[in-house]
């Protein structure tokens, strides 16, 4: 009875803690400044009457594609001259929608690492309190196992959410540099091929995500045809840019999915047999005592 009532306290702590701690490292994944919220702030500070500041981008934070475009514009405003003011407020809300996006990102990996790390907290206060009621002295290279065990499977998870975030947004990050840089660049007296070859369009054939396919042919026929029939591809563009956020969109969910996924597999793979390892080990241990 006293073991159920501590393992209960060890429970309510535990949930009181994490529902405290939440809000806090969101807060702070909001206050930090990072590399995409010093750009924003880069941008809200640029401005073209100063051409100084157009040739000089040694303070240009680097955050993603979007330091390349803002790289690639002021190198046409040094050779070309002309103002991009259109192009920096269209890239800017880009970036802050991004942001959001990263934002989002975070929290739910942040979430996910305090329900595994909070699983193990409680396995280890059952462990402790449960021998130190029943007065029964484990090995500790068992229990150093049980623990190995556990670690194994916190330590994978940050490989399995960098390899998931690879595989879900890495074509969608490459696909979005090429949208920015054509559009940046969709009145800018350069010749089509030289447009394309900025954007890295030849690259589109390293993109193999199925869901981006549709995308992927629709800028190749956008290209195609402002190379043979000449032409504004803006309006296009800007359409392909609003279907890619929506596709962005589905890719977030589907990683909230994926993501719960993981979670079950840690748990019934490294936490959950951890826990019973030590329930056998406890049995087996008051059986010899009987």
């Amino acid at each position: 009875m006293l073991s159920v009532i501590i393992y209960s306290l060890i429970i309510l702590f535990l949930v009181f803690w994490v529902e405290g701690t939440m809000p806090a490292l969101n807060n702070s994944l909001i206050i930090r400044r990072n590399a995409g919220e010093e750009l924003d702030e880069w941008l809200k500070r640029f401005h073209w009457g100063n051409r100084q500041e157009v040739s000089e981008k040694r303070d240009l934070p680097l955050y993603k594609f979007y330091s390349e475009v803002i790289e690639t514009l002021l190198s046409l405003a040094r050779k070309m001259g002309g103002s991009y003011q259109d192009s920096f407020l269209f890239l800017r809300e880009g970036l802050q929608a991004d942001r959001q996006f990263e934002k989002k990102l975070k929290e739910i990996t942040t979430g996910l690492w305090l329900q595994m790390l909070m699983m193990m907290g409680l396995t280890w206060a059952f462990i402790f309190g449960a021998l130190s009621i029943v007065e029964i002295s484990v090995s500790p290279v068992k229990l150093l196992m049980i623990g190995g065990w556990q670690m194994t499977g916190l330590s994978l998870l940050p490989f399995l959410l960098r390899y998931l975030q690879q595989k879900l947004f890495g074509d969608i990050g490459l696909l979005w540099k090429m949208l920015y840089v054509l559009s940046s660049l969709a009145r800018v007296p350069l010749s089509r091929s030289e447009i394309f070859q900025m954007a890295e369009v030849q690259k589109l054939k390293t993109i193999k995500q199925k869901n981006l396919s549709h995308l992927v042919d629709k800028l190749k026929d956008i290209c195609e045809k402002a190379l043979k029939l000449g032409g504004s591809y803006e309006d296009e563009v800007r359409y392909l840019m609003e279907e890619l956020r929506f596709q962005e969109k589905w890719y977030f969910e589907l990683f909230e999915k994926r993501l719960i996924v993981i979670k079950l597999l840690l748990l019934s793979v490294f936490f959950l047999p951890s826990y019973l390892a030590f329930i056998f080990l406890l049995l087996g241990d008051l059986m010899k005592l009987m």
